[in-house]
């Protein structure tokens, strides 16, 4: 899915109306952190106009100070060694124009807040007008995993996961065998493992069978496997992996002791190397009810299964009526996402060419009225017809855009969507 930046929304919407400069300070400013110098400055305005930038913004976009908007009060270009643009409140901190450390900034005409503003707006535009399609492939028929993709990471570890060892756990995104990503797991010192404790209850599961799966990728062989712990000294252990540089499927099948007192699936490396894991799965009874994925926020409208469990990247069949879908495939849910509004420079919105032009001309149009909401004894005029101008713009990119196709939709009650205070749910109507 192609994503975009606030910083680059707010670039895209200050070229569009010819209000955008980006400069490097080239000296410290001063200790008071009112200062900002830079002789980029020079470029911009004509011939020592000490006037040139009073009442424009300044928007820092690098160093401790990044992401803080300040009016300017007045510039000396007197010194053409270091040009002057003071503030009306102080930074956070002095700024920094020495070396590799310079910050940079942004010369803006228009509130920069006003544009974060009007670009939100935006977004809550067009998803209005063109919702966008959201296809989501992580659930897995049965699986009583969690991140079993390991497509979510938070800081050095994987969401659900538990590392023992001490290994290094890398988010691997150029080696996986389905989404974006797959676990990779150094070891070092002793052999290397992520684990997960399912919940059970072990009256109810005792003597019946346990199915666990994972891809497992090895360049090295017996220094890979997955394994099965009941609780106590009771394990049950996959072959390692051959290391034939290839993802290879690692499957237990075993039968549940009558003495287990607890569940817990490993994916383990030996001491001094590195493999990688990926779509993890494990089944013990058949599960009708799976949480929808935050991202589809209107739907699933469409749902899906994989053909073969055993291809992860192949084709996906509408589920059997009267049925429910096939132990340890991939699901497909097609519906419809909200997009992101962003906050801050770095977050993004779930969107791309070419939805980013109507996106970057309603900005246009909302910035201009909140623009002229603010402004106090102005003349309007010109606010109104630029509001017009990029109001007609992005309806006319609207309308040469098509919504994007889902697949077929069922016409039978194979499933349904039902919702609480938890959360909301897919159901395959089999389960009645």
């Amino acid at each position: 899915m192609a994503t975009t930046t606030r910083a680059v929304l707010r670039q895209r919407l200050s070229e569009l109306i010819g209000d955008y400069q980006s400069l490097t300070c080239t000296s410290d400013g001063n200790s008071a952190a009112t200062t900002l110098i830079s002789t980029g400055l020079l470029n911009l305005e004509n011939g020592g106009d000490t006037d040139a930038f009073e009442g424009w913004y300044v928007y820092i976009t690098s160093g401790g100070n990044s992401g803080e908007e300040r009016r300017v009060s007045s510039y000396a270009p007197a010194d053409v060694s270091a040009p002057t643009i003071t503030v009306e409140q102080a930074f956070s901190n002095a700024v920094d124009g020495s070396g590799a450390d310079a910050v940079t900034f942004e010369l803006h005409r228009h509130r920069p807040t006003y544009k974060h503003n009007a670009l939100s707006r935006a977004i809550e535009e067009v998803c209005r007008q063109i919702p966008q399609v959201i296809r989501d492939e992580t659930l897995v028929v049965d699986n009583l995993l969690s991140n079993s993709d390991f497509e979510t990471y938070e800081g050095s570890d994987f969401s659900n996961w538990t590392s023992s060892g001490s290994p290094t756990l890398v988010q691997e995104t150029s080696r996986m065998m389905h989404g974006s990503n797959s676990a990779s797991i150094a070891a070092s010192g002793a052999a290397g493992q992520i684990t997960q404790a399912v919940v059970a209850n072990f009256n109810q599961i005792s003597n019946r069978q346990l199915s666990f799966e994972c891809w497992v990728y090895a360049t090295t062989a017996d220094t890979a496997r997955v394994r099965v712990h009941w609780g106590g000294s009771d394990y049950e252990n996959h072959d390692y992996h051959d290391g034939t540089d290839e993802w290879q499927l690692q499957s237990l099948q075993v039968t549940v002791p009558s003495d287990a007192t607890a569940l817990t699936i490993i994916c383990e490396v030996a001491d001094g190397y590195t493999a990688y894991f990926d779509n993890a799965w494990a089944a013990i009874d058949p599960l009708y009810k799976y949480t929808i994925p935050s991202s589809i926020t209107y739907g699933p409208v469409y749902v899906s299964q994989q053909a073969d469990r055993h291809c992860p990247t192949g084709a996906y069949h509408m589920v059997a009526k009267n049925s429910t879908p096939s132990k340890g495939r991939l699901l497909r849910l097609e519906g419809l996402g909200i997009l992101s509004r962003p906050t801050s420079d770095t977050a993004t919105v779930e969107i791309g060419a070419p939805f980013l032009a109507p996106i970057i001309s309603y900005a246009a149009m909302f910035l201009f009225r909140l623009v002229m909401v603010n402004s106090v004894g102005q003349q309007l005029s010109p606010y109104n017809d630029q509001m017009r101008m990029w109001g007609q713009e992005a309806g006319s990119l609207i309308s040469e855009l098509r919504r994007p196709k889902m697949g077929a939709k069922r016409s039978d009650n194979t499933w349904h969507i039902e919702e609480d205070s938890s959360g909301r749910y897919l159901v395959f109507d089999r389960s009645r």
